[in-house]
């Protein structure tokens, strides 16, 4: 499992290119990709003079590998990609549900915190 902040203003150029390259250096992940995920992948990473190689057109393709991108880990089971606001979230289903728990639970302890902040006498 894979987890990436993103830009505040929405998936960049720059966010699809750095998590396109940790999937492509993550040898369990290149080791599972069909031709076509690969070619995907390879599209957004690959820098071209191609007239339709633009960034347009990397955002579109990055668009359908998020929608698209799927994998199975070595139990069997899909890993794909799952989005929580600036958070994205690379494992299985099981793996996000954790990660959201780990999350709301944090978010609500730094609440807590905020709210009630304990003094330590010095």
């Amino acid at each position: 499992m894979m987890f990436f902040e993103l830009d505040e203003d929405g998936t960049t150029l720059q966010d699809a290119t750095r998590i396109t390259q940790r999937l492509l250096h993550n040898k369990y992940v290149l080791s599972q990709l069909t031709p076509e995920q690969y070619t995907d992948l390879a599209y957004i990473v690959t820098p071209t003079l191609a007239s339709d190689h633009n960034e347009t057109n990397i955002l579109q393709r990055w668009q359908k590998v998020l929608a698209e991108f799927s994998i199975n880990d070595a139990h069997g089971k899909m890993m794909r990609f799952y989005q929580d606001g600036k958070r994205l979230f690379f494992g299985d289903e099981e793996g996000w549900k954790e990660a959201q728990e780990f999350a709301d639970a944090k978010h609500k302890s730094t609440l807590d915190e905020s709210l009630h902040p304990t003094h330590k006498s010095q």
